[in-house]
């Protein structure tokens, strides 16, 4: 997700860190937008605008994904280093937030067990970090994966049918009906075809794009197909909380063929821009910077939306429409300078940002 692996290697892509500087602000305005998009009338001017901000910005975890993926699977690192440098660095920052987090919610009247739960859990967004953990565990595994282009796209090929397509057609019939929904389901878990299901399609897919050379008409492509996911995640959602009567999460989720569209049109389209730019070397420092800022920054940032919040600024203090691009850029702004303060006091910037 936001892996240091040298401090500025020669070879690395500047569109790596311009990417996870976006996912980044596009998770920012995910947890915002979301805020007040269970509570508010369905149909409100409200809360359209804030499923408008919350469809638009689904693919901020895949990509993230898709960047560790086209960063690890690429390297050499032995698992060890991997263990002792990336894992280690994770767990440490895992435990440190997990305290912060839990610390608040104990002052703010939480008993001691739910506490503790909070902690022993982790803050709603920290579920990433035992995810990503996951998949740089089985990094040599899948690294012998993508050794074999046939080999690869078999691998995702089989990944988008059994864990996108195929979920996101159970799901769809188990709102007009529950009885075919769940039969469909108990053929596929006799299947078990576990080992293509999860994050790695999302991890390897990375791998794939970084090394793919994307021809115009392939690029136009994918472009028109994000166009096709981003607009479907809007209106899809829409649709389903009207028929269900109440906010429905159904095309919201990372193994949607919707945001799968999204995740791939943002990262193609970022390497094809960003990749062919010849970047001053002050920029690629700027650039390089907010990158290696974007771990601390997504870490606090849940904690600088609940302060606003304390001081009455949320999406439904004034026009939602305006609202949310502007909270996102304060909270941005906010937890990037927090960040960048810790990754400035030793023994905190190794071990927590």
């Amino acid at each position: 997700m936001f892996d240091r692996q040298t401090d500025r290697q020669t070879d690395r892509q500047a569109y790596y860190d311009i990417l996870r500087f976006f996912a980044t602000f596009a998770v920012m305005i995910l947890h915002i937008a979301a805020d007040n998009w269970y509570g508010t009338d369905i149909h409100s001017f409200e809360w359209n605008i804030s499923n408008f901000y919350d469809s638009i910005v689904r693919w901020g975890v895949p990509v993230f994904t898709m960047i560790s993926g086209a960063l690890f699977l690429s390297g050499n690192q032995p698992i060890e280093r991997i263990y002792k440098k990336n894992i280690s660095r994770i767990i440490t920052a895992f435990l440190f937030w997990s305290l912060f987090y839990a610390s608040i919610s104990f002052v703010r009247g939480a008993g001691i067990k739910s506490a503790l739960d909070a902690f022993i859990n982790g803050h709603y967004h920290m579920w990433f970090l035992f995810m990503i953990v996951g998949l740089y565990m089985v990094i040599p595994f899948l690294r012998l994966i993508v050794k074999d282009n046939s080999l690869m796209k078999y691998f995702l090929i089989l990944a988008f049918i059994f864990a996108i397509v195929i979920p996101e057609i159970i799901s769809v019939t188990g709102i007009v009906n529950d009885k075919y929904s769940s039969f469909m389901q108990g053929i596929i878990d006799k299947v078990s075809l576990n080992f293509v299901l999860g994050y790695t399609i999302y991890f390897i897919l990375g791998y794939y794009f970084s090394r793919k050379d994307i021809s115009r008409k392939f690029s136009i492509l994918i472009y028109a197909l994000g166009i096709v996911g981003f607009s479907s995640t809007v209106i899809f959602t829409a649709v389903a909380t009207r028929y269900q009567g109440k906010p429905s999460e159904l095309f919201f989720g990372n193994f949607t063929v919707n945001v799968f569209l999204e995740a791939v049109c943002i990262f193609v389209f970022c390497k094809n821009v960003f990749s062919k730019i010849k970047f001053s070397e002050k920029a690629k420092g700027i650039i390089f910077l907010l990158s290696k800022y974007s771990f601390g920054a997504y870490l606090i940032h849940p904690f600088v939306i609940s302060v606003l919040k304390y001081l009455g600024l949320n999406t439904l203090t004034f026009n939602s429409l305006l609202a949310v691009p502007i909270i996102g850029v304060i909270v941005f702004c906010g937890s990037f300078l927090i960040s960048g303060i810790l990754n400035h006091i030793p023994i905190l910037n190794k071990y927590i940002v």
